[in-house]
This record gives structure tokens, sequence and C-alpha cells, in this order.
């Protein structure tokens, strides 16, 4: 029997000049989907493009700040004169902010929350005539701790929950079209975000007990959960027994971090900032 053909011929990916946005991107590639690539920095995209047309399709590098509210009312109108009507949304941006709630700053918790969350409901909204017409699919790239959600991790927990929430509803809302949603919470990936910021995965990557994936195994991953017609996709090792205990026995996980939360204050101690994937 004939494999089936990918369905999704265009994409729109939001931080598509690096690590898991890069991935993806390369992974629709070799499946004959052509991308536009959002991000803020132009040579990454531009060096994602040329990967891309090697592989045989279009990458098209689109600037963007998704904290400014005109690039983003303006990027699916950007994105149809780059490439017409969109097929698939990959919502993968993320600003990764970690401290005391307290010492951040409101400046940085407005930007974390724009980017991780504000920005995916409003390109959703703005890409979804397309994808309705053309039955096509939307993926949000979410966290474990948008599941358990940790101490230090309290913005960036609420901003991957709340996204985990709205792709749930919106699948009822639109499954009536044919148009799909998959939220994938991949594991501790080597990255720039994860480089930049003390995640729990790369404070043990650093001690030589945990290995960070390759954001391009992880991309390939994400984009076959689709292809399969999964909904969600959460694999890792590290996190697993973790979110075990919070779908089974909620009181005890809230038990065992709060008895666990000064080793995960020292483990984190420091990151008063940000990883950025935007």
């Amino acid at each position: 029997m004939a494999p089936h053909r990918f369905p999704y011929g265009t994409a729109l990916i939001t931080g598509g000049g690096t690590g898991i946005g890069r991935g993806i991107a390369l992974a629709l590639a070799r499946r004959g989907c052509a991308s536009v690539l959002v991000g803020r920095r132009p040579e990454p995209l531009e060096e994602v493009s040329r990967q891309l047309a090697a592989l045989g399709v279009r990458g098209l590098p689109l600037r963007a700040d998704l904290t400014a509210v005109e690039d983003r009312l303006a990027l699916i109108e950007r994105a149809h004169a780059l490439i017409g009507p969109i097929d698939l949304l990959v919502n993968n941006a993320g600003v990764l902010l970690g401290g005391e709630v307290v010492a951040l700053s409101t400046e940085a918790i407005e930007r974390a929350m724009m980017v991780n969350l504000t920005a995916p409901l409003a390109l959703t909204r703005a890409a979804l005539p397309d994808l309705i017409a053309r039955r096509g699919a939307v993926i949000f790239i979410g966290s474990l701790i948008g599941y358990v959600p940790l101490p230090l991790r309290g913005i960036y927990a609420a901003s991957k929950a709340g996204l985990r929430a709205f792709a749930d509803a919106l699948r009822y809302e639109v499954a009536q079209h044919g148009v799909r949603v998959l939220v994938a919470a991949p594991p501790g990936t080597a990255t720039a975000m994860t480089a930049a910021s003390s995640t729990l995965a790369s404070q043990f990557a650093r001690r030589g007990l945990y290995r960070l994936a390759d954001p391009a195994a992880v991309g390939e991953r994400i984009v076959a959960a689709l292809a399969a017609g999964q909904d969600e996709l959460v694999w890792s090792t590290a996190e697993r027994p973790l979110l075990f205990l919070q779908r089974h026995a909620p009181a005890l996980t809230r038990r065992l971090i709060h008895w666990q939360r000064p080793r995960l204050a020292r483990l984190l101690d420091g990151e008063q900032g940000d990883g950025d994937r935007s």
C-alpha cells in the first residue's frame, strides 16, 4: 500500500530560525511542505531558508516581533503575500522566564506572556479562515511545566497551561471543519533557549545525568505525530514520573514539590532572566 501523502503544503512557523522551529521546518520540508519562517533575527531565518531550498522547497524568512501588536496583526497578511494561504500554523516561539515572581519586572512578565500565550491566540484566530477553508492544522509547542508547575517557573507555567487549555477548547470548535490541533510537549532540548536558562533538564545535563534531545529529532517527531493524527504528544524520560504522579496523585505531587522546593530553588538559583526562541 502506498504511504499517505502529507496533506499540508504551506506552513507558518514562529521561532522558525533556530532550535525546535528549525527542526520542524526541516521535517516539513522532507515531506514537501514549504514554510514561512518567522523570527526577530534575519540571519538564522535566512540560513534555514537556504537549508529548505536545498531540500527542494521554499523557505521564506519573515522578520517580526511577536510582542508588537502591529506585527501580530499583519503577520498572516504578510505571509499571504509571500506564499499564499496557510495550511499549517506552528506556534513555536517562546520565552522561558524564570525566577521568583516578586523579583521579575512587569516588562519581563508582559513580554513572556505576549510571546508564549497572547501571540499564539492572536495568530491562530487570524489563521483560522485559511485553516478552515483548507482543512489545515495548528501545532502548539507546550511544555511539561504546563502540566506540572514548578517553583520559580510560575509565569512560564501559567503561559503554557493557558496554551494547552486554549488548544483543548479550540479542538472542539474546529473539529467539524476538519482542522487538526496538536499540542506537543517536548523533552529538554539542546537549544539556545535552554543553554541560556537553568531548566532542570539543562542542569541535569551539565551534571551528566540527562541528555538533552536533538532539536532536529524533536522537530521530526512532532511532524510525524501530526501526520499520524495525534492530538497530544508528551515524551520525556526525566520528567515522566512527575507527570504520572500529577495525573494520578495530584495531592501527593504538590506535597512532593513543596518538600523539594529548596532543592529546586538551588538548582535554578540565579535565573532572573529568560531564554528566548522568538
